[in-house]
């Protein structure tokens, strides 16, 4: 009996032990404000998830005379709740807030869900959809056929087992009707070929292997819509965070990575100009200024949220009359390409979206062709 009763008490005190927040639950965007000797200021803050229940915070606190202050600080768990601190700031977050105190004064950040403004457009008259979750007639697979099916069946294996026999000329083939015909044999060989892809309810699909491509070619102008969700991936760093790309018919890439407060080399992080530009606009990591690679781009949204693409690809005349692309693109509503000139010459071709081995999900791509300018102010 007293052997029970302990039993009982131990199980009783592990149930009463709070779990802590789960990493994607606190990592994110914040707004709040700061109080400090009787003066309200706005505060915007990315909260990054680095991994084994750790994060770097990112403040912009808006200052006097239109300015922005900026200030860094780490957060990591403890016990059943995680703490911040560093730069004269000191909080701790409970169910989407962080507060804490600032200079004598005090803060509070509330978590955030962002949207993109043009989330769900819908493709206008005279669009090609590439992708919305019911039909595959304009996508295909670098690596081989379609096999796809709802989310619970999503990554399951696509199983091949060989069947032999010996003749100068069979009498009779396999067929849907005789799998294993007379006088033929299963082999004891057994391999997995591939996998299938689930169709999620909102009608995105996993980046299959090998990635793919429209079917449908385009040439000259046009205006393209494209969904992505990078996957939640903390302990990763630079290019294995989420990493994918849209190439246009041209052959220019721009970037598809998780780049919410993450930095990396020129044109590769969320939204670059592979190769050539990074996005506009971009924010300095202050402890990181002496390094080559200090920036992250301010239109990133955090992983494991949709994000969007609107791009405006133009073909026109120079001033020497030489076809030329340019290119102008909105992350997530924010103009982060303006008239770009690419360095690349007008082609018809098909859209590619790269498999870099990240789950990156994909929906609603479509692409309305335009009539070319025949030239363009310089």
């Amino acid at each position: 009996m007293r052997m029970l009763t302990i039993v009982v008490m131990v199980s009783l005190a592990a149930a009463a032990v709070a779990a802590p927040p789960e990493e994607i639950a606190v990592q994110g965007l914040y707004e709040g404000t700061a109080t400090v000797g009787g003066k309200e200021s706005k505060l915007h803050a990315r909260v990054v998830a680095t991994g084994d229940r750790q994060y770097q915070v990112f403040i912009r606190q808006a200052a006097d005379g239109g300015g922005i202050q900026r200030a860094e600080f780490t957060g990591k768990t403890q016990g059943d709740e995680v703490a911040f601190e560093g730069a004269g700031w000191k909080g701790a977050y409970a169910d989407g807030t962080i507060k804490g105190s600032i200079g004598g004064g005090s803060f509070e950040l509330k978590r955030t869900e962002p949207r993109s403004p043009t989330l769900g457009k819908k493709p206008p008259e005279g669009a090609v959809v590439l992708l919305d979750g019911k039909s595959f007639d304009n996508l295909v697979r670098r690596s081989g056929p379609w096999y796809l099916g709802p989310m619970e069946r999503d990554g399951w294996g696509v199983w091949e087992v060989p069947i032999r026999t010996i003749a100068k000329e069979p009498q009779t083939w396999p067929s849907e009707d005789k799998v294993v015909p007379e006088g033929w044999e299963l082999t004891k060989d057994r391999r997995r070929v591939d996998e299938v892809i689930g169709i999620d309810d909102d009608g995105s699909i996993r980046i299959p292997r090998g990635g793919m491509n429209s079917k449908p070619q385009f040439e000259g102008s046009f205006n393209a819509h494209v969904e992505f969700r990078v996957p939640f991936k903390p302990k990763d760093r630079g290019q294995g965070r989420g990493n994918s790309g849209v190439y246009l018919p041209c052959g220019q890439e721009i970037q598809v990575l998780d780049s919410f407060g993450m930095v990396t080399y020129k044109g590769g992080c969320c939204g670059g100009l592979y190769g050539m530009k990074d996005p506009d606009p971009m924010a300095v990591i202050e402890s990181m200024r002496k390094q080559r690679d200090h920036k992250f781009p301010l239109a990133s949204f955090p992983p494991d949220a949709w994000q969007t693409y609107d791009i405006e690809v133009r073909v026109r005349n120079d001033a020497q009359g030489k076809r030329a692309v340019f290119l102008t693109v909105y992350h997530n509503g924010i103009k982060i390409h303006d008239n770009v000139r690419l360095n690349r010459s007008p082609r018809k071709g098909s859209f590619h979206f790269q498999d870099h081995g990240n789950p990156v999900r994909y929906r609603n791509i479509w692409v309305l062709p335009v009539k070319d300018e025949p030239k363009g102010e310089f």
